[in-house]
C-alpha cells in the first residue's frame, strides 16, 4: 500500500491538461494542414456567406451576415418538394466550430419563440442537429423539419449572404 500511493501520485502528475483550449490540443499535423489550407483554422472561422444544400435538390439555402464579434443575422430555407418547406430568419453566434442559432421569424415574417439550437460549422460545411426543439416546427409546413439539414459554403462574405433567396422571404439575409 505504501508503494501504491506514491505511484498513483506520480502518474497523476504526469497527466496532460487540455485546459488551454483548442491551441493546446492542436498537433503539428493540424498546424501544417492549416498552413497548407487543407483545413480551416478554427480560430479564424467566419459564418458569413451564402450556403446551399450539398445534395441533389439544390434548392435549400442558408445565409449569414455579420461577424464573429457581434453575431450574425441568418436565414434558412429547407425544401421537401414544391410545397413542403421550412423557412425562417433569426440570429446566430459562433464560438469555435459551434454556431448557436435562435430562429425568431417564420417565412411569412411572423414571430416565433423557442427555436434555439446549436449546429456544427467547420468553416466549409454547416450541419444542423438531428433533433431540433418542437418550437422550430412553427417554421415548417406539415411533414417538414430542419432536423439534420446540411449546407455547404458556396460563397463567403456578407455580400454573398445578401443575395440568398428564399421562397416566402425574398432575401433571406436582407438588410
Amino acid at each position: 500500500m505504501r508503494v501504491a500511493l506514491p505511484a498513483c501520485l506520480l502518474l497523476a502528475g504526469c497527466s496532460v491538461s487540455q485546459a488551454g483550449g483548442d491551441d493546446a490540443a492542436r498537433t503539428p499535423l493540424d498546424a501544417a494542414a492549416i498552413d497548407a489550407g487543407v483545413i480551416v483554422d478554427p480560430q479564424a472561422i467566419d459564418l458569413a456567406g451564402s450556403f446551399a444544400d450539398p445534395g441533389a435538390t439544390g434548392s435549400d439555402a442558408f445565409c449569414a451576415r455579420g461577424n464573429p464579434a457581434s453575431g450574425y443575422k441568418v436565414g434558412v430555407l429547407v425544401t421537401f418538394g414544391a410545397s413542403s418547406q421550412c423557412e425562417g430568419t433569426g440570429s446566430a453566434r459562433l464560438a469555435g466550430e459551434t454556431a448557436a442559432f435562435t430562429l425568431s421569424r417564420d417565412g411569412d415574417g411572423d414571430a416565433i419563440a423557442g427555436c434555439r439550437f446549436s449546429a456544427q460549422f467547420d468553416g466549409n460545411a454547416l450541419a444542423l442537429p438531428g433533433s431540433v426543439p418542437a418550437a422550430c416546427a412553427a417554421l415548417c409546413s406539415d411533414r417538414a423539419s430542419l432536423a439534420g439539414a446540411s449546407f455547404a459554403l458556396i460563397e463567403p462574405g456578407n455580400a454573398a449572404a445578401a443575395s440568398a433567396q428564399g421562397r416566402s422571404v425574398r432575401r433571406l439575409c436582407e438588410g
